[in-house]
């Protein structure tokens, strides 16, 4: 048997970045309706006009086109995402509620489709969990409007791609200081300099201002948040606040699963500070904030995380540190080794002990952040 070479969450994960239009697929079989949503299809040839699609094995949709070798594909408009969710659902009468019409081949057709596409399939092969059909276009037609389309797991318009490159691009001025603090974050100025949407522009200024990595100003609009000591410092006040009470929440009362993805996400932050140094600063971030999200979550309290995530620690991190990670030489690996303890007491049920570690690593991490500072010269 072959090596698998990349596991298959990771492939997954990849594949998610792919932004895809959207599709119902449809046939007909012994006066029944079948379909299903699908975003792996793709033009094969234009002469003969053809399309690939791929259907997982395991539905009655794809039973039957193998059987009745005829399907309607139906790109949906970017206002049909709840088409989208009713057709995603299995074992339902998914044409409820839906308006539709019969082609010429006799597959059903969903109204205000952006385009409709009657097929016939010309060879079919499995290919893992799927099968993927190479079909001959019999007949095709298209109305006016704008694609849904899948990315990372979401239905949305193809603008949201570009929504998050803007929000990526400003936020890589703001964390690498390309952007001045005192400088205003102006909107219609962004907009110009990076040929984007004005849209795309405000949803990433809004995005930013929720992680604390920008601020409204009642004069200036949008500007850099900047971050000194006393700000740093509060932040992971509040922090250790949270943990405090999350823990008099948590312990005693937790499984024996949540106690392992807690030493698993723990363990994960071990490697990545040796010698003083970050190894990886951005894996060291997604890390943390993965540990410190979950041991928060454990209290059960949806209100404690949502305020623990309003502190946009890992944005903080990031604006203190990313800039002079190269270096810094501060970053003790007992901060790590706080995060081993802390899971030990855990483990033991000793909130006392948990109590304390918190404390330890809360002003563990302040010096860290304050040390930082220092060396960007005093405000970040």
């Amino acid at each position: 048997m072959k090596e698998q070479r990349v596991d298959p969450q990771v492939f997954r994960q990849v594949i998610g970045n792919f932004a895809s239009g959207v599709t119902v697929i449809t046939t007909r079989e012994q006066d029944t309706n079948y379909g299903l949503t699908a975003s792996a299809v793709t033009s094969l040839t234009l002469e003969p006009p053809m399309l690939l699609v791929c259907i997982n094995k395991n539905t009655g949709t794809q039973a039957v086109i193998s059987r009745t070798r005829t399907f309607g594909v139906n790109i949906l408009d970017q206002d049909q995402a709840h088409l989208a969710y009713q057709f995603a659902k299995s074992q339902t009468d998914k044409f409820q509620g839906v308006d539709f019409s019969y082609g010429t081949s006799g597959v059903p057709l969903l109204t205000g489709a952006l385009a409709r596409i009657e097929c016939r399939v010309a060879a079919d092969v499995e290919a893992g969990t799927h099968r993927v059909f190479l079909a001959e276009v019999d007949s095709a037609d298209t109305s006016t409007g704008a694609p849904l389309t899948y990315f990372r797991g979401t239905f949305g318009r193809f603008e949201m791609v570009q929504d998050e490159a803007v929000y990526q691009q400003i936020r890589d001025h703001i964390l690498s200081r390309s952007l001045a603090i005192a400088d205003a974050l102006e909107p219609s100025k962004l907009s110009s300099q990076l040929n984007a949407a004005i849209s795309s522009v405000y949803y990433a200024l809004t995005r930013l201002t929720t992680e604390g990595l920008a601020s409204r100003d009642l004069v200036k609009g949008y500007v850099i948040t900047p971050i000194d000591v006393k700000t740093s410092d509060d932040t992971f006040d509040a922090r250790c606040a949270i943990e405090l009470g999350a823990t008099d929440r948590a312990i005693g009362h937790l499984g024996a699963d949540e106690l392992a993805e807690l030493r698993k996400r723990m363990e994960a932050t071990l490697p990545l500070i040796s010698g003083n140094r970050f190894v990886d600063f951005e894996r060291y971030v997604a890390a943390n904030t993965a540990f410190h999200e979950y041991f928060v979550g454990l209290a059960k309290s949806s209100a404690l995380l949502d305020v623990y995530r309003r502190l946009s620690i890992e944005g903080i991190m990031w604006r203190i540190i990313w800039r002079t990670v190269s270096v810094f030489d501060q970053a003790s690996e007992e901060l790590t080794a706080d995060h081993r303890r802390i899971v030990e007491a855990y483990e033991k049920g000793d909130k006392e002990l948990a109590r304390r570690e918190i404390i330890n690593h809360s002003e563990r991490s302040k010096l860290t952040c304050r040390k930082a500072i220092e060396v960007s010269g005093g405000l970040v």
